[in-house]
Order: C-alpha cells, then structure tokens, then sequence
C-alpha cells in the first residue's frame, strides 16, 4: 500500500471498541478470541484535526470487524462506517487516514485487513462521560460502555493497545449495550463483553 509520507495531518480524539471476548479481551496478548471469532465495533471522534488543510473536528468514523483466529495474524473484513456530516472531501480524508493510506498507526494496522466490503453513511452520536461511554451509529450499531475498576477501585488500563500509540493507554472496559446489525455477516449481539476506550493521537 503506497503511503504520502509528505502528506501532513494530525488528529486527536477518543477510541471506543466493544467485541465479543470476555473482558478484558485477550487477543492484545496473541490469545485466539473466544469462540476462536472476532466481531467488533469501533469507532473513533475527532475532538480537533485536519488533513491537508480539510478540518475534521467533531466528526466519528466506524469500522466493522469479523476475523477468525489470531487477531493479529491478519484476513480482517470490514464495513466502514462514514459520518453522514462529513462533506465528500472529510470523508475523503477520513479514509485516507482509517484505512491506512495516510500511514502512521492506521497504516500498520491496514496489513491486516482482508477486505474492506463496504462504506455505509450513517448519522452517528458519540458522548463520553464519567466513564460512561455511548455511540449509535443510525439503525446499525449501538454500544453503551462502562469503565472497570480494578484493585482499590482504580480502572483499569492495558498497553500496548494497536490503535494508540505506545506512549498511550486504553482502558479496560464491559459493555451493557454492544449490537451490530448490517448484513448476514455483520450482525450481532455481543452485549456485556470487552470494551476497550482511549484517547488517540495519530499523525504520519
């Protein structure tokens, strides 16, 4: 995959996941999923960034992920989701970037994919707050996610993560809500599984 490494671009925001391990999700250490399937909703917002000069503040992008076996041995399948107020040069560059072809940590993780089966437009709301995480992404998705505390009721956190950069920690999380309903393939119901949730820093 051919990577602009001039392109300039920053962007900054929160991450959320919600799969169907156990929390916390043991495919981080190389451990095949439960049911030996990944299926997964992720999505990123954009508290503030631009890509070549386009802003892309305040917009969340999606992806929907089915793999079997190790995680990260590759042959990922994918929906994107695509904020329906983005305008066709955001959307544009919110490909470029969660697809890999901008680099940096999107573009170690595009090795993986296998296929990318589509890119739906959807309304999608995003809210964080006292742990406490929801999106809905129109009739397609809905996750809602509470951090786990750990020992002396600190939450929990797991590095390294893939979708943040080394320096960055996620939290450990369990959803209440985790349902995907698109095609045969990507619909489900993983709801009281893993989630994971972070701040994200990604540039070239």
């Amino acid at each position: 995959m051919a990577v602009d490494n001039q392109t300039e671009w920053n962007l900054k925001g929160e991450f959320v996941e919600a799969c169907n391990c156990s929390a916390p999700c043991q495919c981080l250490w190389n451990e095949a999923p439960d049911d030996d399937e990944c299926t997964a909703a992720l999505f990123w917002h954009i508290d503030e960034g631009e890509y070549e000069g386009i802003d892309l503040s305040d917009l969340t992008v999606g992806v929907l992920l089915y793999d079997q076996g190790l995680l990260f041995e590759g042959g990922w399948d994918l929906v994107v989701l695509m904020d329906e107020r983005a305008t066709d040069a955001q959307a544009a560059a919110l490909e470029d970037v969660f697809m890999g072809r901008a680099g940096g940590v999107m573009g170690s993780v595009a090795e993986l994919v296998d296929d990318v089966q589509e890119t739906a437009v959807v309304p999608i709301t995003y809210s964080k707050e006292n742990g406490h995480l929801s999106v809905a992404a129109g009739d397609v998705v809905a996750v809602e996610a509470d951090a786990i505390d750990g020992f002396e009721e600190i939450p929990g956190e797991v590095s390294p993560h893939p979708l943040t950069v080394p320096s960055m920690t996620a939290s450990t999380g369990k959803s209440t809500t985790a349902t995907v309903s698109f095609d045969d393939e990507f619909s489900w119901d993983v709801s009281g599984n893993n989630s994971y949730f972070s701040e994200f820093e990604y540039g070239p």
